[in-house]
């Protein structure tokens, strides 16, 4: 499982993207957060993990536990991204928030496998 803090502030809604420290140099983490309603946000985020997946790495964890409003727009991308890194041979893992679980609920997404809910703190 992959952890980030972010110190007391969430992340931009400008994805970011840095190496995994591992045994393994070629895992990256992409982390974005905020409202991903808008699409702009979604694009950004769309074009910087399509960037990464073009390094052809082994392994994308898209860390989107800090979004806080999500829409079929960042579904469609999910699945997307997913089929694009397929088709790559890159193993992608995501741990979203509840409000992305519900928004890949809600287009019948069938359940992922390679994604973890993590539930925010009341």
């Amino acid at each position: 499982m992959i952890a980030y803090q972010f110190r007391g502030g969430t992340p931009s809604e400008e994805p970011s993207s840095f190496v995994i420290s591992t045994d393994s140099p070629n895992e990256y983490a992409i982390v974005i957060g905020g409202d991903l309603s808008n699409i702009d946000c979604v694009r950004g985020f769309w074009q910087s993990v399509i960037q990464t997946i073009e390094q052809s790495p082994q392994t994308i964890w898209l860390n989107l536990t800090q979004v806080t409003v999500a829409d079929t727009k960042l579904a469609a991308c999910l699945v997307a991204i997913l089929r694009r890194a397929d088709a790559n041979g890159t193993s992608v893992h995501i741990v979203g928030s509840t409000e992305v679980k519900e928004v890949m609920a809600l287009c019948k997404v069938p359940p992922l496998k390679q994604f973890t809910n993590v539930r925010k703190a009341a």
